[in-house]
């Protein structure tokens, strides 16, 4: 009869227990990833017409600004003579991934003036006045950056590698 009875409470506990675990699994995959970023706030009116006005920013309700750091703080391997066919590449391949009708996209060099040539003003562009260095991407040191802004101005900001997951969600709350 003990043998019975252990055997029944084994059973039962091992039974509770491999439920219990699928139901976390399930739960888990449900779950999704948080988002980070740097940083997030509201930029001011006179910083967001200088953005506007700038980079050519009119209709769009989003602006996704990929910032390259100046050549003189980065430890980075990058070369900042030419605007690469390959960085070209990844960049198309990158947004191919992410919804990004109604914004517009462009790329920023802090030292943009090496290339000023190869600039063409439309996606590729200096940062006028070292204003997006001073103002955003001085205050966490990386190679590259992300700021993406809606046109009320409010922010979200990242520096150094982000995914194409976090861009999307950047996206999406901002179109809030």
């Amino acid at each position: 009869m003990k043998k019975i009875i252990i055997v029944l409470i084994v059973f039962l506990f091992y039974s509770c227990s491999t439920t219990k675990n699928v139901e976390n699994k399930k739960n888990d995959s449900n779950n999704e990833k948080p988002i980070t970023y740097d940083y997030a706030d509201k930029i001011n009116d006179e910083q967001l017409n200088f953005i506007k006005k700038n980079y050519n920013w009119t209709n769009e309700k989003i602006l996704i600004l990929s910032y390259i750091q100046p050549i003189a703080i980065s430890t980075c391997n990058i070369d900042y003579k030419t605007i690469p066919e390959s960085g070209k590449k990844w960049r198309k391949d990158f947004y191919s991934k992410i919804n990004t009708e109604g914004c517009l996209n462009i790329q920023v060099f802090g030292s943009g003036e090496i290339i000023k040539s190869k600039l063409d003003n439309t996606t590729y562009f200096d940062d006028k006045d070292d204003f997006l260095y001073e103002n955003y991407f001085s205050r966490k040191k990386s190679c590259f950056g992300i700021l993406v802004i809606n046109n009320e101005g409010y922010y979200i900001q990242d520096n150094g590698h982000t995914s194409e997951k976090q861009v999307e969600k950047f996206i999406e709350n901002l179109k809030k």
